[in-house]
């Protein structure tokens, strides 16, 4: 069955998910046993939207391989897309203590965690992740696996920005954080200008600004206040003021002010 299994990890990976699930379901019927078709299934319709099952099928998969990190963090995923925080951040906190270097799985924990209101352990988790992209340059350790469809700038992304109900503006803050954790300073940037614009008060008391400023440290440059208050954005100045600080030896590069 192992052709039949790459080929539904072929499916998985273009993210063509019935096909996908069609295929893990054949490896199944042959290799009940299979933990690891078990969680890509799970994963497959939990993006069909079939919530219950897909949660049934993660649950099979970590039954049968209780310490692998892959399966918790795609139930962790799985609840994230029907928007279960709580339940989302228990998943993720069992992923990264399996898989503690595991970019993808912090940056995801931090955002759980942002939605459920914990802002000091967001904080904590988005800074491992900041600390583990410095290490390896946005690639999560060991590299891409066959279950991260686009590699850490993953599907939650795209998720987190097309939300365009009342929490327009946390879900463009937990892009800006998602991105900013994984090294991508500058999309992380235009994503939180997108919320300064919609609600610049919240914007400004985000986690994004000290997030921010945790970077440029790590970097070597130098963050400069501009001002107390968020500078309500016009027509012609539609986000935050931004400021070029020099880096020693490097370009320059934008941050928030």
């Amino acid at each position: 069955m192992t052709q039949q299994f790459d080929l539904g990890v072929h499916y998985f990976l273009a993210e063509e998910w019935h096909d996908a699930a069609r295929a893990l379901r054949e490896v199944l019927r042959e290799e009940p046993h299979d933990a690891r078709a078990w969680s890509l299934l799970g994963m497959a319709l939990a993006h069909l939207g079939e919530g219950a099952e897909a949660e049934a099928a993660l649950s099979r998969a970590i039954a049968l391989a209780p310490q692998d990190g892959e399966a918790w963090f795609h139930l962790g995923v799985a609840r994230s897309l029907r928007e279960a925080w709580g339940p989302a951040v228990d998943a993720y906190r069992r992923a990264v203590a399996l898989l503690p270097e595991d970019l993808v799985a912090w940056h995801r924990l931090g955002v759980a965690l942002a939605e459920v209101g914990d802002r000091e352990a967001a904080g904590a988790a988005f800074e491992r992740a900041l600390v583990l992209s410095q290490e390896t340059n946005g690639t999560p350790a060991g590299g891409p696996t066959a279950t991260r469809a686009g590699g850490p700038l993953d599907r939650h992304l795209a998720e987190a920005a097309a939300r365009e109900d009342d929490r327009e503006v946390e879900s463009w803050l937990s892009l800006a954080l998602s991105l900013l954790s994984l090294g991508e300073e500058e999309e992380a940037v235009a994503a939180y200008e997108r919320a300064y614009t919609i609600d610049p008060e919240r914007a400004h008391g985000s986690l994004f600004r000290p997030m921010l400023r945790l970077l440029t440290l790590a970097e070597g440059r130098f963050v400069e206040e501009v001002g107390e208050a968020p500078e309500r954005p016009t027509r012609s100045s539609p986000g935050p003021e931004l400021a070029v600080t020099p880096r020693p030896n490097g370009p320059e590069r934008p941050e928030v002010g």
